[in-house]
């Protein structure tokens, strides 16, 4: 796999705002850059992280035995692994540098692997994912931290073509951004145009009418997630155009 170290990529520049090591000056440019326009990225990158880790958490309790993540970034302490150490866990990035150390972190797991993939055209994950899950489809699949970097029709394909691959009983769980104002999508695309990337926020209707034939069943502030109220300041949270929600659905 080729590494580009040219360019930023938002997996290592979100490894970087977490305190990770996995990343590049190029990476690290591009995140002072986003926390000039966004000072409180940092903190919504380690929401999404912890909501990671509360999913984990529920999954354990529920007993899930078989995980499809997606855009996983590095399993490392904290991920879903360290919550569902005998599920069975397909990780999967697009990003060489995640997979490659990915796949060394489970080297000594033989029921987890990792795979690089291109969400935006999921053949491969799935032919993937049909072959490390076998016939067991009924699977819980974690998409935290991803859709609101894809296009509506990438995401809506996706999440359908999910949605036809896993069983009935199967879970899903995923975050997005939502617009508190009018203009938070240009507000956003200022931020993060450093990385390469485009976000684009949804409403929770808008979201749950993107991710259909999935039902939509628990929907909130990851803060509220969390029991976080006072996690951003409220100088913070009103600074910032946009709120980020966990919404768990089900097959």
């Amino acid at each position: 796999m080729e590494i580009d170290i040219t360019k930023p990529h938002i997996g290592r520049v979100y490894d970087y705002v977490l305190g990770g090591h996995h990343n590049y000056d190029v990476d690290r440019r591009a995140a002072a850059a986003i926390m000039n326009l966004v000072p409180t990225y940092p903190k919504w990158a380690k929401l999404n992280r912890w909501f990671i880790q509360l999913v984990g958490q529920r999954w354990s309790e529920a007993g899930i035995t078989n995980v499809l993540d997606l855009a996983s970034g590095l399993p490392t302490q904290g991920h879903l692994n360290d919550y569902l150490p005998d599920a069975r866990i397909l990780f999967s990035d697009i990003d060489p540098v995640s997979v490659i150390y990915g796949e060394q972190i489970l080297a000594d797991k033989p029921n987890m692997r990792y795979v690089q993939a291109d969400l935006r055209e999921p053949s491969s994950l799935l032919a993937a994912a049909a072959q490390f899950f076998g016939a067991e489809r009924r699977i819980a699949v974690g998409c935290i931290g991803i859709v609101y970097m894809m296009e509506d029709d990438h995401s809506r394909d996706l999440l359908r073509r999910l949605h036809s691959f896993c069983a009935p009983g199967s879970v899903l769980a995923l975050s997005f951004v939502m617009p508190r104002v009018a203009s938070a999508a240009e507000q956003l695309n200022r931020a993060v145009a450093p990385a390469g990337i485009k976000i684009y926020p949804q409403t929770p209707e808008e979201m749950a009418a993107l991710m259909s034939p999935w039902k939509a069943h628990e929907c909130r502030p990851l803060v509220e997630w969390l029991e976080l109220d006072n996690f951003l300041t409220q100088e913070e949270y009103e600074a910032s155009p946009f709120d980020v929600l966990g919404m768990v659905a089900r097959h």
